[in-house]
């Protein structure tokens, strides 16, 4: 076995200087504010804080970070460093991963935490009979049997995961995967108390029943209101944690939350409003706190049904929007303007654009209006487009700017806000014609995004299926270098933006308003994880 242990394990392991390495870093002299409880705006009020079936983004998603701990966690810089696990090793040939867990690690309640933990967990979390939909992540991590679990084929008993002893987790891939440790803090990976599952079922997770591992545990769940969280004085690092609990509001409305952030009632919002940012930008922008993030805001077309079935439609309706004026007069908070989903905040990788990019602006709404005419859509039969988005004044904005650019076409557009769980069940059910969406990563290689638009893929909620684009991701996973795996990614993406299931709008830099005396936000961390532990309150 070759011992490969990242250098934020070997900086933990030596206590060097040059890393955040764990809870809450607070400078010597520095003096804390007598009061250290959380209050943060949460966009929504969450589905769920399963781990196992919580959504990447969502806003339960948020939550599990701070309730539960998975083999590895991120430093304040964005780097993977050990979580449960105190080290691990790969083999040789790259198909056999072993973690050690730390000593003495326990749940909530007190009672010991291991390896089995872990195992319990991802079988039931790729079990395809739960009807989870986060499964998916053990395909793309390549975990022995995976696909045939997630197609109902094989047992989750089969998944190859298997506890060597209460402190040894051994992971068997079909295929060396190089971002597989950055894949072992995605939630889905995170360990659950088999116990308390068994005994209590989908009520687990209400607050007298509720365990966990993470720096802190479920205190109350009050329902489109609010979610109180307190310190779990068991948590390995516990001695290290200074915010005592959190307090995370369903706020869907930036009114609401700027006029209680004003108040001093949240100390972190969950957006900010393009008016009050381009004022704070110029008068306070120490309050402003940003995270570029491996993800992008979308409309995505539901493909499966008329008229969206047609690319040409959806190459028009792409091809007039204009991206800069969109992030500089419309959402105005320092984002990309986007051409292709994923991201340039890959090292090495540079997503593929489509030819329209370096049009003449004229000369595209020409040609737009000539691919609509050719579909049967003009003057006399204008085309139709109920445009769905979950409750956000941001989101309201953009549909009515986005409305606006395609009205030179002729085009109508019927606004549908949703609340949050509502708006997931009806792209879930392909309830929907087009959508506000995102493409997000959960690691920092170009297949986290690309992934869900595979044939059949759980997360592809347009419907798009091409075989090529399938295989080039396939060859991808087997080449041996980067460079070759980021040609096919390109040669991947430049089938995607010819298709257009999905319009890529601008690539997420997430903006939050923060209070002055909060300390501890990350400087970078692409997957947008802000871990409360991490953070303090100073006078």
């Amino acid at each position: 076995m070759n011992k490969f242990v990242l250098s934020a394990a070997i900086s933990a392991a030596f206590a060097l200087p040059s890393f955040h390495l764990f809870a809450a870093d607070v400078p010597q002299g520095v003096e804390l504010a007598s009061n250290q409880h959380l209050v943060r705006a949460n966009g929504a009020e969450p589905d769920t804080v399963d781990p196992g079936f919580v959504g990447s983004g969502s806003p339960g998603d948020v939550i599990v970070n701070d309730l539960f701990e998975g083999l590895v966690i991120e430093n304040l810089d964005g780097e993977t460093i050990p979580g449960q696990a105190q080290s691990w090793s790969i083999s040789e040939d790259g198909k056999t991963v072993t973690f050690v867990l730390r000593d003495g690690l326990t749940w909530s309640d007190g009672s010991p935490l291991t390896a089995n933990d872990f195992v319990y967990a991802w079988q039931r979390a790729v079990d395809s009979k739960t009807g989870n939909s986060t499964g998916f992540n053990f395909q793309t991590a390549n975990v022995v049997n995976a696909d045939q679990i997630v197609a109902g084929d094989k047992p989750s008993s089969e998944l190859g995961v298997k506890a060597q002893d209460a402190r040894t987790l051994v992971v068997s891939l079909t295929r060396p995967t190089p971002y597989f440790i950055s894949m072992m803090s995605i939630k889905t990976f995170f360990p659950v108390p088999q116990a308390t599952v068994e005994m209590h079922g989908d009520s687990w997770t209400r607050a007298e029943h509720f365990v966990s591992n993470g720096a802190y545990t479920l205190k109350q769940w009050v329902p489109n209101e609010k979610v109180e969280v307190v310190r779990n004085h068991h948590y390995r690092d516990d001695a290290k944690t200074v915010i005592e609990g959190v307090t995370y509001l369903a706020l869907s409305s930036q009114n609401a939350e700027l006029t209680r952030y004003q108040a001093g009632e949240i100390h972190m919002t969950n957006r900010v409003q393009l008016e009050y940012y381009q004022k704070l930008i110029k008068e306070s922008p120490e309050q402003i706190q940003a995270l570029r993030l491996l993800g992008s805001y979308v409309y995505a077309f539901n493909t499966r049904v008329a008229p969206f079935d047609n690319a040409d439609i959806r190459r028009a309706l792409s091809m007039v929007i204009d991206r800069e004026l969109l992030v500089d007069k419309v959402t105005g908070q320092g984002e990309p303007a986007a051409y292709s989903v994923v991201p340039d905040i890959i090292a090495g990788y540079e997503g593929a654009v489509p030819s329209f990019k370096a049009a003449d602006r004229k000369e595209l709404l020409e040609k737009a209006k000539a691919l609509l005419a050719e579909a049967g859509y003009g003057p006399s039969k204008p085309l139709t487009i109920k445009l769905t988005y979950n409750t956000s004044e941001n989101h309201k904005k953009i549909a009515l700017a986005i409305a606006s650019m395609w009205k030179p076409l002729g085009v109508n557009v019927q606004l549908n806000n949703m609340e949050w769980n509502a708006y997931l069940s009806a792209k879930t059910a392909g309830d929907f014609t087009v959508a506000r969406s995102y493409a997000f990563g959960d690691f920092a290689e170009p297949s986290s995004v690309l992934g869900s638009f595979q044939c059949g893929h759980v997360s592809n909620e347009t419907g798009f299926c091409d075989s090529k684009f399938d295989d080039l991701l396939a060859q991808a996973a087997t080449a041996a270098k980067d460079s070759e795996r980021y040609q096919l990614y390109h040669q991947a993406e430049d089938i995607l933006n010819d298709a257009a299931p999905v319009i890529p709008l601008y690539h997420y830099n997430h903006t939050r308003l923060v209070k002055a005396n909060l300390k501890g936000f990350p400087a970078n961390n692409p997957k947008g994880n802000i871990y409360a532990k991490d953070m303090f309150f100073v006078k």
